[in-house]
């Protein structure tokens, strides 16, 4: 299993709306892959304010591939992206991480 983290960090008070972007392609997703996705989606309590991580579980980098893929053939999800450019996003970076163990 592994699990994919995009981490974002925003501007000032704008986690709020980067959340509710988010929860929006959320749903596209689940319209376009299935109901049957491990996602979450994070705010920050400590560390770097303002941070946003949203996280998936996937069977291997070779299944997170062919997600992506679909999600940018999706014509409802490439609309949602066109407003990204305009979201209050200061860096944002992925990070991969093999599950090793549910405790």
């Amino acid at each position: 299993m592994v699990v994919v983290r995009l981490v974002f960090q925003t501007k000032y008070g704008k986690a709020q709306e980067v959340v509710d972007q988010f929860k929006r392609e959320a749903a596209i997703m689940r319209r376009v892959l299935g109901n049957d996705r491990r996602a979450r989606l994070y705010t920050d309590l400590s560390g770097p304010f303002h941070t946003v991580v949203q996280e998936i579980e996937v069977e291997s980098l070779g299944e997170w591939e062919q997600i992506r893929a679909k999600m940018f053939t999706s014509p409802e999800f490439e609309e949602s992206q066109s407003s990204m450019t305009e979201m209050p996003l200061e860096s944002g970076r992925t990070e991969y991480y093999t599950l090793e163990a549910n405790l």
